[in-house]
């Protein structure tokens, strides 16, 4: 099988380190606003911004990774033409629900190309339907072993553990998927269910903020926002807009890092109060976060991963788990 290399893309490139960078106060933020070249004009917004529909913005799962030294590289499999011979048959077995010939031609296409990883998902799906969990279970993690970015296995698995009766485990393996395809809503109504199953809360919510800022002439920024983001989006403005600010947080242009939202969330935090905390499912989650050290987890699930799920790829095996202690102990367990 030929390999392709993907190129990562957050939003530039990548994720710096912040450690003993400054992050300036409200006040500190103000003054900066008040002594600047930039004009910036405060109104408040005129009508709700309603969440975006990202249900087109998925993953597909053609894609594998290989850990060389700590150094993650994501491929697409290149399927020859023997290989696509046996998936062709196989698919045609499958919608004719024989599921013992469709898992023959699956194995055939494995023998042909051993690193077609994708196909022992499928092969582990046909014992799933045949009611054979533990065989389904088994192929799954052989899947997952050799490519821990195969949502599908982790999807799947998270059912079969589910009928099994083996909850924990299916929690775990169904936040996995949700992780690694942030926007698939069919992944999000099954977290749901498995959720609902073990107790754990589901409720709706996207990280929205109400706010809008642009440039509308020469030096001048109008920044429009409900007032419960006032913060949040004077801090936005100064990173988008202000002369040499990014660059004075030690973030070249066209990077992103986590320390920018961390100086948003400073700001908005300020303001904080029970009866904010109760009206905003993202400010509760953030203190939460906050008070569980759990902050660079809410930013990813939160706010990276559903404008670019495939970040998600290139993720270490380690923070895809700090992520999914995240949604559990936090979204889950919102009080």
């Amino acid at each position: 099988m030929k390999k392709r290399l993907l190129i990562l893309v957050i939003l530039g490139v990548g994720y710096l380190n912040v450690i003993g960078q400054e992050i300036h106060s409200p006040a500190d933020i103000f003054k900066i606003m008040e002594k600047s070249t930039v004009t910036y004009e405060l109104n408040a917004l005129e009508k709700e911004i309603l969440p975006k529909d990202r249900t087109d913005n998925l993953n597909h799962n053609q894609y594998y990774r290989v850990n060389d030294g700590g150094q993650i590289s994501t491929y697409k499999y290149e399927i020859d033409s023997n290989v696509q011979t046996y998936l062709t048959k196989a698919e045609v077995y499958f919608n004719e629900k024989k599921f013992s010939l469709a898992r023959e031609m699956y194995l055939e296409a494995l023998i042909e190309d051993s690193t077609y990883f994708e196909v022992m998902t499928y092969i582990g799906q046909t014992y799933g339907i045949e009611g054979d969990f533990d065989k389904a279970i088994e192929w799954y993690n052989k899947t997952i072993d050799l490519n821990y970015i195969d949502y599908m296995a982790h999807w799947f698995l998270a059912d079969a553990y589910k009928t099994k009766g083996e909850l924990d485990k299916a929690v775990d393996e169904i936040t996995i998927a949700m992780i690694l395809n942030r926007n698939n809503p069919r992944i999000e109504k099954s977290l749901k269910n498995i959720f609902e199953l073990n107790k754990l809360k589901t409720k709706d919510w996207t990280f929205n903020p109400q706010i809008e800022i642009d440039s509308i002439e020469v030096n001048k920024v109008r920044i429009s926002f409900d007032s419960d983001w006032l913060g949040y989006a004077m801090v936005k403005a100064l990173w988008k807009y202000e002369p040499g600010y990014k660059k004075s947080m030690g973030v070249s242009e066209g990077s992103f890092s986590t320390i920018e939202e961390k100086e948003c969330f400073v700001s908005l935090m300020t303001s904080f109060n029970k009866k904010k905390l109760k009206k905003h499912s993202e400010f509760k989650a953030l203190k939460l976060s906050l008070d569980k050290e759990m902050i660079d987890e809410y930013i990813l699930y939160e706010i990276v991963l559903p404008e670019h799920p495939f970040v998600a790829y290139q993720l270490p095996v380690e923070f895809i788990n700090r992520i999914k202690n995240y949604v559990i102990e936090v979204r889950g367990k919102e009080k």
